[in-house]
């Protein structure tokens, strides 16, 4: 996909509007099960820009990274306290699957939406380009969060299946959770098969695997 200023807008709102709901999935999710911490931070909310903090890796480096490489990459997080649920361990698993869930969502709504407005996204125009982008986008959010290095969501949900030691391994993982991530997604083997379900996707709406 060529990186000039109207890809980059796209991606900008795509991004604003897929993480800012990923987050209020965890926040909704979150409240429900007891913790009010979200509410109290005022993250209670559908408003997308409510949840893109700390502003910096939530909205700036990913927009710089876009601008200059052409990969985006960026993090957003809702405050919670795991021992405010009622059940600390499942609850815990439950809202972080929450927001991988909101972005299944997601994608499966703009690709109805697109499969209905087809006539009136006709290839190479905007509207295209804004239904390929936001769709890739839940998709790969979708998949990358749920990759079992915390703090990334995969994490929390790994971790109610472990025993109290493994527990304790797994979170101390925790502050280079991202970085193995993105080690391991670096092999080009892991890579193809990562990406595999985002381009087969690509290809049957749009008839061409993207270019990444």
């Amino acid at each position: 996909m060529d990186i000039d200023p109207q890809t980059i807008a796209i991606t900008a709102a795509a991004w604003v509007i897929s993480i800012g709901l990923h987050e209020a999935g965890h926040a909704f999710a979150a409240d429900a099960l007891g913790d009010p911490t979200p509410s109290d931070h005022g993250r209670l909310t559908l408003n997308p820009f409510a949840h893109l903090k700390p502003v910096f890796t939530a909205i700036v480096l990913p927009l710089v990274l876009m601008a200059t490489t052409g990969m985006i990459l960026g993090a957003a997080s809702t405050p919670i306290d795991p021992s405010r649920f009622r059940k600390p361990l499942r609850d815990r698993l439950l809202v972080a699957a929450a927001g991988p869930a909101v972005n299944l969502l997601l994608a499966g709504l703009f690709v109805g939406l697109y499969l209905l407005m087809r006539s009136r996204a006709p290839a190479g125009s905007v509207n295209e380009l804004f239904f390929r982008i936001i769709i890739r986008l839940n998709l790969i959010l979708l998949m990358f969060n749920m990759l079992p290095f915390p703090p990334l969501d995969g994490g929390d949900v790994l971790r109610f299946f472990l025993t109290p030691r493994l527990r304790e391994i797994l979170d101390g993982m925790r502050q280079y959770g991202i970085l193995i991530a993105i080690i391991v997604l670096s092999i080009p083997a892991v890579a193809v098969v990562f990406f595999f379900p985002v381009d087969f996707t690509d290809f049957l709406l749009f008839g061409s695997p993207d270019a990444r």
